[in-house]
């Protein structure tokens, strides 16, 4: 395990007879301590050269844990390994994006929040499975047929002369505050009458499983030793000196806290069009 700290109270992992545990020194007693899905993420706000990237944290799906304080004021979390999961995300090429993991939040009586956040590789094959086989457009002759086999997604069909462009896109949405309508990754793109063939396979990356600890409160300041997606876009394999914009989005894993949709949009001209879309599961 990897450990990436930006807090000034040391914190350390350990196991013992088999047990996991977290210990932050020097927090004194707690009011608290929560475990639960934590979801970094960072948005650019306004545009040109007054552009500026944000970051922020949110916990979701939080449930109370025990907690041991010492006489030294160290605290002491244990996590159990079936509440572990694998993390995802996904960096945009233009640096935007969100982190997904295991996350413990601790609130003292005084001072800042800590978060401890894990974010872990999948060790296990990640499954497909579709809401409905057929996408299709009403009156256009148009439709895809979707399966999934072998942890693939597999869409096969034909698009009518009707149309001057098909797309079909995948969304994934982890519904944040900022880009309500998630991030698109064009599967197959079509201009005019054509067949469509494409085959997508859920993202899993091999890394070392990595803990971030920071304060939440000091996310989106200017502070050098503050926490943000970007600063630890390098240890998932993003180039920092690469142009993004040609590297195109970067997927950290896919997998839980996010919502997969799959759309096969029809382009008539003049601003119409037509839509069709199914719900994908990803476990």
């Amino acid at each position: 395990m990897h450990l990436t700290s930006y807090t000034k109270n040391p914190v350390d992992h350990y196991t013992d007879n088999g047990r996991e545990y977290f210990t932050v020194q020097t927090m004194g007693p707690l009011k608290s301590a929560f475990l639960g899905r934590g979801i970094v993420y960072s948005w650019v706000d306004q545009v040109g050269e007054n552009a500026t990237m944000n970051s922020q944290f949110e916990m979701r799906e939080m449930t109370p844990v025990r907690q041991v304080v010492d006489e030294s004021s160290e605290i002491t979390v244990e996590l159990d390994a079936k509440s572990r999961f694998p993390g995802s995300g996904i960096i945009s090429s233009t640096g935007e994006g969100y982190a997904i993991g295991l996350t413990f939040k601790l609130e003292p009586a005084k001072g800042p929040n800590i978060v401890l956040m894990l974010i872990s590789p999948r060790s296990s094959p990640l499954n497909v499975s579709v809401e409905k086989s057929v996408l299709a457009i009403p009156n256009e002759e148009s439709r895809v047929i979707v399966t999934t086999d072998g942890g693939e997604l597999r869409c096969l069909g034909e698009i009518s002369d009707q149309s001057k462009r098909a797309r079909l896109v995948l969304n994934r949405n982890p519904r944040l505050p900022v880009y309500r309508a998630g991030f698109n990754e064009t599967l197959f793109e079509l201009k005019g009458r054509g067949k469509i063939s494409a085959v997508w396979k859920p993202v899993a990356r091999s890394f070392e499983e990595l803990l971030l600890a920071f304060y939440p409160s000091s996310m989106g300041s200017f502070d050098s030793g503050s926490m943000s997606l970007h600063k630890i876009a390098d240890y998932f394999g993003v180039n920092s000196f690469a142009d993004t914009r040609k590297l195109g989005d970067f997927v950290i894993g896919d997998g839980v806290g996010v919502n997969y949709t799959l759309r096969l949009r029809l382009g008539r001209g003049l601003g119409r069009g037509a839509l069709d879309e199914t719900r994908l599961t990803i476990n």
